[in-house]
């Protein structure tokens, strides 16, 4: 059954591209119509759909859904972004949805729901990545960043633990990358427990009058 699925999809496209090479748009567009209702996971039917769209407005919707099944289909992000231009032209105001590491969705006046491509690849922050190995080193780091907020007692005692762990994994690290981010966490730790020190003298002088 996915066999004669998929055979149908490939010859609707192939259909759809030939009527598009003879200027036959009508015929193109209906092909790849079908295609979109046949496989509508297809994301080569949405864009030879939006190829021959009747209307500005199904154009994007097209192309917005081909980006967003597949964000490296060749051609589709570039004329994505021509046609959000377009509109903009037309509407200025698009409320924000949602967004993903690829794209913003965004709505439009005309309750249309767009993807845009975003500029730029995803990343995540510098000391938010996966620690991996590190781990031990990163977690005595975030109990030291707790204890201080709680008093500074607890940094005290767990500053000095994420700094040896720091070291410790400093030169089995396997990457330049990684190296760098322990000595941050040892720089931090050293930070945190100098600043414990009197956070917590204050605090024990307070409930230990003398």
């Amino acid at each position: 059954m996915q066999k004669k699925l998929q055979s149908e999809v490939s010859q609707l496209l192939e259909e759809s591209g030939q009527f598009a090479q003879q200027g036959e748009r009508e015929k193109a567009y209906q092909s790849s119509l079908k295609a979109t209702s046949v496989a509508p996971e297809q994301p080569l039917a949405w864009y030879l759909r939006s190829q021959n769209a009747p209307s500005v407005e199904e154009q994007l919707m097209c192309l917005s859904r081909a980006y967003s099944l597949d964000p490296a289909l060749p051609d589709t992000r570039k004329e994505l972004r021509v046609a959000v231009q377009a509109l903009l032209k037309q509407e200025p105001f698009l409320a924000y949805v949602h967004e993903t590491e690829e794209l913003y969705q965004v709505r439009s006046g005309r309750d249309l729901l767009i993807n845009i491509p975003k500029n730029r690849a995803f990343e995540k922050p510098y000391l938010q990545k996966d620690p991996g190995p590190l781990r031990p080193a990163f977690r005595w780091l975030s109990l030291s960043i707790l204890a201080l907020f709680l008093g500074g007692v607890g940094a005290v005692l767990f500053a000095p633990l994420a700094a040896f762990q720091a070291l410790r994994l400093h030169a089995s690290a396997p990457s330049d990358g990684e190296r760098v981010r322990l000595l941050i966490v040892f720089l931090l730790s050293v930070i945190i427990w100098l600043a414990a020190i009197p956070i917590s003298w204050l605090l024990l002088i307070r409930f230990y009058p003398s």
